[in-house]
């Protein structure tokens, strides 16, 4: 339970910083308050899931390396572990293609979901959480299936297919990393 309210409390920070980053820049990039808050809500997602993987803020950089390079070592036995993993990245596998028309392609989003995935692992190597080759497989295949969701989605409502600007994605990551890593902390240590 503890989990989950610090889960809502990373959450919440990020979305409190996020919301006028976000409303301001869609105001001078491109004038659509839909599309603010589409971006601000897959903002808020990347800000959940690098508080969930327990990446650290810049106070808390700690070089503990432990790693699992064993294909499929505990894969299946800690099998709850690892539906977790597919669920924790099914919305990025949902949101890319639902926002932007280059992520229609499948190849390209199962791409972005491994890059996407290769840095949480990587990054968890400054925390003393596990980083495991099992992570990036899971994480992967819950992209592929957030993937098929939206696709279906798409093909039952054919209006929902996007036509935004693909460069977006890379600088709304990049904000919601450089929230969780340089101001979160912050935040959290004035609270």
């Amino acid at each position: 339970m503890y989990r989950v309210i610090s889960l809502s409390l990373d959450a919440a920070v990020g979305t409190l910083v996020l919301t006028p980053v976000f409303f301001l820049l869609g105001r001078r990039r491109h004038q659509d308050t839909g599309l603010t808050v589409q971006y601000l809500l897959f903002a808020v997602y990347l800000c959940g899931v690098y508080a969930a993987a327990g990446l650290p803020g810049f106070h808390r950089v700690t070089y503990r390396p432990r790693v699992n390079l064993s294909f499929f070592a505990y894969m299946f036995s800690d099998y709850r572990s690892s539906l977790l993993n597919v669920l924790f990245f099914l919305p990025l596998g949902f949101f890319l293609p639902m926002l932007w028309r280059r992520f229609r392609q499948p190849l390209r989003t199962l791409l972005f979901g491994l890059g996407a995935s290769a840095f949480v692992e990587l990054f968890q190597l400054l925390t003393p959480r596990a980083t495991d080759v099992n992570d990036l497989m899971t994480n992967t295949a819950g992209t592929l299936a957030g993937y098929v969701l939206a696709i279906f989605v798409q093909w039952l409502s054919p209006s929902m297919i996007p036509d935004n600007d693909s460069r977006d994605v890379y600088w709304i990551c990049g904000l919601a990393v450089a929230t969780m890593f340089l101001v979160h902390p912050l935040i959290t240590m004035l609270l």
